[in-house]
């Protein structure tokens, strides 16, 4: 770590990375905001978004934040989301998240269609017990 660098975590529910970054760049609600290092302590929701982090090597990382919460608490940044993607290649990234959303919703619509299926079963069900 060298003077002008601090601590990165990405947490998701498929894991937890450890970043050592000199600067990022976020959004929530208000706009856009970078942090530094000794930002002062900070709580905030981030919103879907497309952000960036700067390594300590100069290179500049790209995140896509699907939702989360972002803190800063004793120098250390964490970026807790549902899901983080990240690419150091803007285009790469956004063909990921195209694959990913596109599976996304088929997930979404197969657990939809099973629910449907048990409310529907659920509802006849109800329907003849008050038929009694």
């Amino acid at each position: 770590m060298n003077k002008a660098s601090f601590i990165l975590n990405i947490v998701t529910p498929a894991k937890i990375a450890k970043k050592d970054i000199t600067y990022i760049r976020l959004k929530d609600e208000t706009g856009f905001f970078g942090i530094l290092k000794g930002h002062t302590n900070f709580l905030t929701i981030l919103v879907p978004s497309l952000v960036y982090y700067t390594d300590i090597n100069g290179k500049e990382i790209f995140l896509a934040v699907d939702e989360g919460i972002l803190s800063v608490r004793e120098g250390t940044v964490t970026i807790t989301s549902r899901e983080v993607f990240e690419s150091d290649d803007a285009e790469k990234l956004a063909e990921i998240i195209e694959n990913t959303l596109a599976k996304r919703d088929q997930s979404e619509m197969a657990f939809r269609g099973m629910f449907e299926g048990i409310e529907r079963s659920f509802m006849e069900k109800t329907i003849k017990l008050i038929k009694r």
